[in-house]
């Protein structure tokens, strides 16, 4: 059976309409998958017509999906896009766990948007954790040779110091390392990123390397783990970046300590995949982009690299990561 794809629409106001119907309209994607796009039927069938790009063969729009037709490509914000894309997460979601679908692929949300829908999260996934009661779940970013997991997502960078606990760097090692297990990685190795300018330099730049990175990195290979570091974040991403560099994940404390290498390296061609849930999820490197919504200038390969890794991972009989 071809997988199933769950294609959740994204903020009706941003990029998601137009990069999820030129991504399904690619010949290599339609080859590869069958696919469901949630969200407001009329929305779609408006973007569709507007951009001059195939309608989707398949449509899953429920009540609570439905959203105002001057939202399409509107370019900001607004609690009803927010929540019209929220509901459309959730209505995938449901699809997935009920057996409808084998993974999930969601186009981007706007956080600002689920500010103002009353939404408790920052973002996909946070959501996804929520909604499907998953406690250990981090962000895995691949692009080209490099991929990075998160320890801390979504949060204000005074605060990581604070979050960037011993336990919370040994829980991300060991989810890092059970979902390359699954990606077909035989003994993951990993690299822990410092959080301080040269590794701390001994205490002079910070004591968190010293105090909380090191002990982290014992403890995990207590457990079996192949963990390296603390390494100086400044060189330790370009070495991880070459292909036969001995690292097959890069573990980055903060997100844009992690996500502005990967982006630089392959940016529109990187792929989100969510480790720790109970569903297969992935979503493209970007996000809204409001200031280009409805112009017919957004570059969909991302999304469509982001169905293919679903797609090639249902395949390969993953259901989870």
């Amino acid at each position: 059976m071809r997988p199933r794809l769950a294609v959740s629409l994204g903020d009706p106001a941003g990029i998601g309409p137009e990069v999820v119907l030129a991504a399904l309209a690619r010949p290599e994607v339609v080859a590869r998958a069958d696919a469901v796009v949630v969200g407001d039927a009329g929305l779609i069938a408006a973007a569709a017509e507007r951009l001059g790009l195939p309608a989707p063969g398949a449509v899953h729009a429920p009540p609570e999906v439905a959203c105002a037709p001057a939202r399409l490509f509107e370019g900001r914000a607004s609690a009803e896009g927010g929540r019209a894309a929220a509901a459309a997460v959730r209505a995938a979601v449901a699809l997935v766990t009920g057996g409808q679908a084998d993974a999930l692929v969601t186009a981007p949300l706007n956080k600002e948007a689920l500010g103002l829908a009353g939404e408790p999260y920052p973002g996909h996934t946070e959501l996804l954790a929520a909604e499907l009661k998953a406690p250990r779940v981090r962000m895995l970013l691949q692009g080209g040779a490099l991929r990075v997991v998160l320890v801390t997502i979504h949060e204000a960078l005074r605060d990581v110091p604070r979050l960037v606990t011993r336990e919370a760097v040994v829980e991300t090692c060991e989810v890092a390392a059970e979902g390359l297990a699954r990606l077909g990685v035989a003994r993951p190795r990993l690299a822990l990123a410092a959080l301080n300018p040269h590794a701390g330099d001994g205490g002079r730049f910070g004591r968190e390397e010293l105090e909380v990175l090191a002990p982290a990195v014992e403890e995990a290979r207590a457990r079996g783990l192949d963990v390296t570091g603390p390494h100086p974040a400044d060189t330790l991403f370009a070495r991880a970046a070459r292909p036969g560099a001995g690292v097959d994940a890069v573990v980055a404390c903060y997100h844009d300590q992690g996500l502005i290498p990967v982006k630089l390296a392959a940016f529109g061609k990187a792929t989100n995949i969510t480790l720790g849930l109970p569903i297969l999820r992935t979503s493209p490197d970007h996000g809204t982009a409001y200031d280009i919504a409805g112009r017919g200038v957004a570059e969909a390969d991302s999304f469509a690299e982001a169905l293919l890794v679903a797609a090639d991972l249902v395949a390969r009989g993953a259901r989870r990561l």
